[in-house]
């Protein structure tokens, strides 16, 4: 029998590092996410999941804790920024690992320029699948924009791309506006209005304003390329195909380290459209043409067409 309470001891892993760790997580929730009566209930729930032990399972294995915890907290917070992550050999609090397994692989994803195709009727298709940071992407989006400039229309495909840098979704969205046009998007904290971003100088041919354009969405389009839809489908410059993107607006600060090589990623600014004013968080961007995958490019193109076909019949 004593031996049978020994084993079975053995067997309950010892939680005591998550538990620290979860009352740190539960502090940086509380201080800095950007809504805060959501802070306070997130923050104030998980010290009771914690020491109530309801959250003990996979304290064996630091990475499935860290996945287990992301899951609980994005369920619990309806923000899928939110994320945990185990990285103890990281420099910093900002230095994430699956961050740099990302930016490891961009010379195989084409820095993010997955496809480029001129079709009938000189419309142009262009398939953004990553925001890379602009130093590793301008290269790649500068061919890609003269490719696509002398184009009577263009489908931009931003399904499957879950996000990136906000620094490289800000002149994307910018090549398809004027010069000097209205910002098209302006962010807040839990402090209130942050001051508003400068128009980016743009290093690439602007695809002008007169030009039809289509965005392309699914459910797997999230953040930074979300931006780009909701922004100049805001402002009337794109009509939006596809099914409802992911839904996450909230951006994300610095990741935060906690006791015991864990650090947690916490949303803490809030952007929004001064034409909406609202954003796209938890909604998705709302296409104006639903659509499946398999039919969302063939649907683009025969939209393009009917209204250059109109423009070129109009006296």
């Amino acid at each position: 029998m004593i031996i049978a309470l020994l084993l079975a001891a053995q067997t309950i892993p010892d939680c005591a590092d998550e538990r620290i760790a979860m009352a740190q997580m539960a502090d940086a929730i509380e201080q800095r996410y950007v809504l805060e009566d959501k802070a306070l209930s997130a923050a104030s729930r998980l010290r009771e999941q914690s020491e109530a032990g309801q959250l003990d399972q996979h304290c064996d294995d630091p990475k499935a804790f860290a996945q287990k915890l992301t899951t609980y907290l994005r369920t619990q917070m309806e923000d899928d920024h939110v994320h945990v992550e185990y990285a103890p050999e990281s420099a910093g609090s900002g230095d994430n690992d699956w961050l740099e397994e990302w930016r490891a692989d961009a010379a195989g994803r084409g820095f993010g320029v997955k496809k480029i195709e001129r079709m009938d009727g000189n419309i142009a298709y262009l398939h953004l699948t990553d925001f890379y940071e602009l130093d590793m992407m301008r290269d790649s989006l500068a061919a890609a924009f003269q490719l696509v400039e002398s184009s009577d229309g263009l489908i931009l495909d931003l399904r499957n791309n879950p996000g990136g840098s906000p620094e490289t979704e800000w002149p994307v969205q910018w090549t398809f506006m004027k010069a000097g046009a209205p910002l098209p998007l302006r962010r807040e904290s839990r402090s209130g209005s942050l001051p508003d971003l400068e128009e980016p100088d743009i290093t690439w041919p602007r695809y002008g304003t007169d030009k039809p354009l289509i965005i392309l969405v699914n459910r797997r389009t999230f953040s930074a390329p979300e931006a780009v839809a909701y922004s100049l489908q805001a402002q009337g410059r794109a009509l939006v195909i596809g099914s409802a993107s992911g839904g996450g607006a909230n951006m994300l600060g610095d990741g935060v380290a906690v006791s015991g090589g864990w650090k947690i990623g916490v949303p803490e600014i809030r952007p929004y459209s001064p034409h909406t004013g609202k954003n796209w968080e938890r909604t998705g961007i709302v296409p104006d043409i639903v659509s499946e995958d398999s039919e969302a490019i063939a649907k683009a193109h025969d939209w393009i067409s009917g209204k250059l076909e109109s423009k070129r019949a109009a006296p």
